[in-house]
C-alpha cells in the first residue's frame, strides 16, 4: 500500500508553500489537481517535473477507482486543489474516503485555508465557528437557511460568497439578522487584499461605488451587534 499525500497550496501569494510541500510535489510520482492548467503555474513556479493528471468534480465519480488502485498497486498520489487545503468546499473528500474505505493511508500536509486565513484577521469569535460553504444561489433557497441558521446557530458562520450575488446575501442576512458586525474578505494574500468589516448597511453602500470584483469570504456571529 501507499500513501495518498493531501497537499496544500498558497491561496494567492505563491510564498505560501511550505518546503514539505514542495519536497513532496516533487517526490512522488503523481500528482492530482482539480486545474492542471492552473496548478502549472505553481509548478513552474518551483521546477516541479512531477506527471499530473485532472481530479475535479466532473470526473471524480469516474476515475476515483483508478486511483485507488494506482496507490494499491504502483506508488504515492499528491492531490492537490486549486489553491488552499484540499477537502474544503472540493472534490477531494471522495478520494480520501475511498482510500480510508480500502485502508489505505491518508496523510496531509497543511498550509493555507481562505476559511481560517479570513477568520483570525476578521476579529469574530474563533472559540466555535460552523463553515456553511457558498449559499444557495436563489434568494428563497437563502433566507431559509439564514433563518435555520437564526435559530440554531450560536457559533461564528463563514461562507463562501460569489461576486455575482454576495450584495443579495448581505441584503438578506440585515433582513434576518438586522444590523449586525459583517467580516467580509477578498484576493486573500494577494497584494489587492481587501478587508470590508461593516454593517450590512455600510457594506451596501461602499458596493455602490466598489462593485463586488472576484470570490469573498463573508463572516459574521449571529450576536455581534457591533
Amino acid at each position: 500500500m501507499h500513501i495518498l499525500y493531501i497537499v496544500a497550496t498558497p491561496i494567492g501569494n505563491m510564498e505560501d508553500i511550505t518546503y514539505r510541500a514542495v519536497r513532496t510535489l516533487k517526490e512522488v510520482p503523481l500528482v492530482l489537481a482539480e486545474d492542471t492548467r492552473h496548478s502549472r503555474l505553481l509548478f513552474d513556479h518551483y521546477g516541479i517535473t512531477t506527471p499530473m493528471e485532472a481530479y475535479h468534480d466532473f470526473n471524480k465519480e469516474k476515475v476515483t477507482p483508478k486511483y485507488v488502485d494506482y496507490l494499491k498497486n504502483t506508488g504515492d498520489i499528491a492531490l492537490i486543489s486549486d489553491a488552499g487545503t484540499p477537502g474544503v468546499a472540493d472534490p477531494a473528500f471522495n478520494l480520501v474516503r475511498a482510500c480510508i474505505h480500502e485502508n489505505i493511508e491518508v496523510r496531509a500536509i497543511p498550509g493555507p485555508s481562505a476559511m481560517i486565513t479570513a477568520l483570525v484577521s476578521s476579529g469574530m469569535p474563533t472559540d466555535h465557528f460552523r463553515f456553511e460553504n457558498f449559499s444557495p444561489k436563489k434568494s428563497a433557497q437563502r433566507i431559509h437557511m439564514l433563518e435555520r441558521l437564526k435559530e440554531t446557530a450560536d457559533s461564528t458562520l463563514i461562507f463562501y460568497a460569489s461576486p455575482h450575488n454576495v450584495d443579495k446575501f448581505v441584503e438578506e442576512i440585515k433582513v434576518v439578522f438586522g444590523e449586525l458586525k459583517i467580516a467580509l474578505m477578498r484576493e486573500l494574500t494577494k497584494k489587492f487584499e481587501e478587508h470590508i468589516i461593516a454593517s450590512p448597511t455600510e457594506i451596501l453602500e461602499h458596493f455602490k461605488s466598489h462593485p463586488p470584483k472576484g470570490e469573498f469570504v463573508l463572516i459574521f456571529h449571529p450576536q455581534n451587534k457591533g
